[in-house]
C-alpha cells in the first residue's frame, strides 16, 4: 500500500517534469490539501471521512457561490484560506479522534491518489483540451479563477446573470486559485479529480453489503461502462479510432446520445453532469444504505446536504433522485418522522424552487409530451448489463425490489416522456440511471463469487478500457505525449491567437474583451475567452440562448459587435466601446474574414483612442484608451 501510494502521489510530479515545468508542482501539495480542507471541518459531524470528503468541497462552496450570485461585492478569495485555517485548528483539536481512524482515512485517501493519477496519466496520453464542449467549460472555470468582483455574470454574456449550473467551476476554481495553478493545470486536475471522488462517494454503497475488498471496488467505479462500446466496433474501422469512441454513447434514435463514466472522463468535458457524478453517487448510496438499515441522523443529513447541492450543480440528478429519497424515508413512516426530518424537507424544497426559478430559461417554452422510443438498440445496449446486475443483486436482497422497479418505470418513462426538449430527456436522465445502476455489476462478484462471473466481469472492463486507444491513436495535433499541457495544442490550432491568449494569461482580473462570437461548436470563435477566462459580450450564440437568454437579445449582441468592427467612425465606436465598458479588443483572422478591412484599420489609424498591445503573427490585441 506504500509503494501504490508513492508511485500514485509521483506521477503527477513525473509528468510536469516531463514538461519541463517542474515548478507546477509546487502548486500540487497545496491544492491537495485545499481540497481535503472542507472535508476535515464536516468530519467532526460524526459523518464518515468518505462522506465528509466528497461533500465537503461543494458545500462549503455553495454559500460563497450563493452570495457573489446575488450581490455586488468584491471577491476575496481569500476566504478560503479561513477554511484551510480553522481546518488545520480542528485537525489539531481532533488530533485523537483522527488518530483512531487514520488507517481508514489513509486507505481512503489512496483511493483517491490511486483512482486521481491513473486518469491524470491516461488523459495525459491525449492532452489537447479540444473537441466537443471543452471551450465553453474552460472558459466558465477560467472565469472564476479570475473572478473579482460580483455578481457573478455570464462570461459569454457579459452584464447578464449566470442562468447556468455554474457552483461546480466555482468549487474547484477555489483551491485552484489559491495554490496558483494556471488554467489548463486546474482544468486537467479537476476532471481527474472528480472521478477520484466518485469513487469515494460509492464506498458506503460497497460497505452496506459487506463487500471485503471495498476500497478496490470503489477505485474501479470510475471505470465502468456499458456495451455501448459493441457499437464503437459495429460503426468504425480501426482506421477511424475517433468515431469508434464517440459511436459508444450514440446509441438512440435521432442520434441521441447517453455517458456512462468511464467514457465522460476520458472525454474530459468537464461539465456540470461529469462534476455532480460523486454526488449522485454519494445520494443513491446512502439511500441504498436506508433500504437495509433505519437512516441515522448523520445519513439522513448527508442526503439532505446533497440534495440541496444538486439543483444548483445539475437539477437533472434532484429530478431523478429525490423522489427515490422521499419513498425510501417514507417507507418507514412514523419511525424517523419527526420534526428536524419536517424541516430539513423544507429547506430542500425551497432550495430548489428557488434554484429552478434562477436557473430556467426565459428563453424556451417549457415541453412537457410524449414521444417516440429512443430505439430498441439503443436502450439494450446502455442499460441492459447494470440492469441484469441490479436484478440479480435484488433477487438476492429482496428488500431493494422497490428501488429496482422505480428506476425500471425511469427508463420507461423518460424513453417516452419529453421534459424541456428531447436531447437533454435522454442524455441527462439516461445518463445518470446507468451510472447507478452500473454499481450493481461491482456487485456481482461479492453476491455470486464463481470464476465465471469473475470472467464475465473482467471481459466487461476489457471491453471498455478499449476506448482508451481509441481516444489516444489519433493525434489531431503534434503535441508532446504525455503531458500535463492541455493548452498546448493552441499555437498549432490558433497560429497567430495563441501568443494573445498567453499574453492576456498575464492579466489579472475580468478586463471584458471584444472578439469574434460566432456560432456554437465553431472553435474559431470566442477563442480568446474560451482560453482565458476573460468575458465577452456574447460567446456561442445557442449555448448563450441555453443559458437564458433570447434569440432577440443575442442578434442585438451580434449586430452591435459588428458595428463595433465595421464602422469607420472611430470616435463614434470609442464612445460605445466605454460605454459598455470594454477593455480589449481582438483584430485577427477570424475577425478579418468576418468584417470589413476599412473598419479594422480605425483601430491602427486612431492610436489615441486604441492603443496596440499585442502583435502575434495576423492577430493583434488593441486597449481601448479611456
Amino acid at each position: 500500500m506504500r509503494y501504490l501510494a508513492l508511485v500514485s502521489f509521483a506521477i503527477p510530479i513525473i509528468l510536469h517534469a516531463l514538461d519541463g515545468e517542474i515548478e507546477r508542482v509546487l502548486s500540487f501539495p497545496v491544492w491537495f490539501f485545499l481540497t481535503l480542507c472542507p472535508g476535515i471541518i464536516l468530519s467532526r459531524f460524526k459523518l464518515s471521512w468518505s462522506i465528509a470528503r466528497v461533500l465537503g468541497l461543494y458545500l462549503f462552496g455553495l454559500p460563497l457561490f450563493l452570495i457573489y450570485t446575488f450581490t455586488e461585492l468584491p471577491f476575496v478569495a481569500e476566504l478560503y484560506w479561513f477554511i484551510a485555517i480553522l481546518a488545520s485548528f480542528f485537525a489539531y483539536q481532533d488530533r485523537h479522534r483522527f488518530k483512531q481512524e487514520i488507517k481508514n482515512i489513509l486507505t481512503t485517501e489512496l483511493v483517491f491518489l490511486f483512482v486521481f493519477s491513473s486518469f491524470l496519466l491516461i488523459n495525459s496520453f491525449h492532452p489537447a483540451l479540444y473537441w466537443g464542449e471543452k471551450p465553453m467549460d474552460i472558459s466558465l472555470l477560467g472565469y472564476f479563477l479570475r473572478f473579482d468582483y460580483g455578481p457573478i455574470q455570464d462570461p459569454w454574456a457579459f452584464g447578464t446573470s449566470l442562468q447556468y449550473y455554474a457552483l461546480g467551476y466555482f468549487s474547484w476554481a477555489m483551491p485552484a486559485r489559491l495554490s496558483l495553478m494556471p488554467l489548463e493545470q486546474a482544468y486537467v486536475y479537476t476532471m481527474a479529480a472528480i472521478p477520484a471522488l466518485m469513487a469515494l462517494a460509492s464506498l458506503e454503497f460497497f460497505k452496506v453489503f459487506k463487500a471485503k475488498h471495498r476500497f478496490i471496488l470503489s477505485a474501479l467505479v470510475p471505470f465502468l461502462g456499458s456495451l455501448g462500446v459493441i457499437n464503437s466496433f459495429v460503426n468504425a474501422s480501426m482506421a477511424e479510432p475517433m468515431k469508434g469512441f464517440w459511436s459508444a454513447t450514440r446509441l438512440f434514435t435521432h442520434n441521441h446520445f447517453a455517458e456512462f463514466p468511464l467514457w465522460s472522463f476520458l472525454f474530459s468535458d468537464l461539465h456540470p453532469h461529469v462534476m455532480a457524478y460523486p454526488i449522485i453517487t454519494l445520494t443513491f448510496s446512502l439511500i441504498v444504505v436506508a433500504t437495509f438499515n433505519r437512516p441515522q441522523t448523520k445519513e439522513i443529513g448527508a442526503v439532505s446536504i446533497s440534495l440541496c447541492l444538486l439543483p444548483w450543480l445539475n437539477a437533472w440528478d434532484f429530478l431523478l433522485i429525490a423522489p427515490l429519497a422521499a419513498i425510501t424515508l417514507l417507507s418507514y413512516g412514523k419511525e424517523v418522522m419527526n420534526r428536524a426530518i419536517l424541516f430539513a424537507s423544507l429547506v430542500i424544497g425551497a432550495n430548489a424552487l428557488g434554484a429552478f426559478s434562477f436557473l430556467s430559461s426565459t428563453s424556451r417554452n417549457s415541453i412537457f409530451e410524449w414521444s417516440d422510443s429512443s430505439g430498441l438498440y439503443g436502450l439494450v445496449l446502455h442499460f441492459s448489463i447494470s440492469v441484469l446486475a441490479c436484478l440479480l443483486v435484488t433477487w438476492k436482497n429482496k428488500k431493494l425490489w422497490p428501488m429496482f422497479i422505480y428506476f425500471f418505470l425511469a427508463i420507461s418513462f423518460f424513453d417516452h416522456f419529453v421534459f424541456m426538449d428531447r436531447v437533454n430527456t435522454v442524455f441527462k436522465f439516461f445518463t445518470s440511471i446507468g451510472l447507478l445502476l452500473s454499481l450493481f455489476v461491482l456487485l456481482l462478484p461479492v453476491v455470486f463469487p464463481s470464476k465465471w462471473v469473475k470472467g464475465l466481469i473482467t471481459f466487461y472492463f476489457v471491453l471498455n478500457l478499449s476506448l482508451i486507444p481509441m481516444l489516444i491513436a489519433p493525434e489531431h495535433f503534434p503535441v508532446k505525449r504525455p503531458s500535463l499541457k492541455g493548452l498546448s495544442f493552441l499555437k498549432y490550432s490558433l497560429p497567430s491567437d495563441a501568443g494573445v491568449i498567453e499574453y492576456l494569461d498575464t492579466i489579472a482580473g475580468t478586463p471584458l474583451l471584444l472578439e469574434y462570437p460566432g456560432n456554437s461548436f465553431d472553435y474559431q470563435a470566442s477563442r480568446i475567452s474560451s482560453y482565458t477566462g476573460l468575458p465577452i459580450l456574447l460567446g456561442w450564440d445557442n449555448h448563450v440562448v441555453l443559458r437564458g437568454k433570447t434569440w432577440k437579445e443575442i442578434m442585438a449582441r451580434k449586430q452591435w459587435i459588428q458595428a463595433m468592427y465595421e464602422s469607420t467612425d472611430a470616435l463614434n465606436i470609442h464612445t460605445q466601446l466605454i460605454e459598455k465598458g470594454v477593455d480589449y479588443i481582438v483584430v485577427g483572422p477570424t475577425e478579418k474574414m468576418h468584417y470589413h478591412q476599412a473598419g479594422l484599420s480605425k483601430f491602427d489609424s486612431y492610436t489615441g483612442f486604441f492603443k496596440l498591445e499585442k502583435t502575434s503573427f495576423q492577430s493583434k490585441l488593441y486597449r481601448v484608451l479611456k
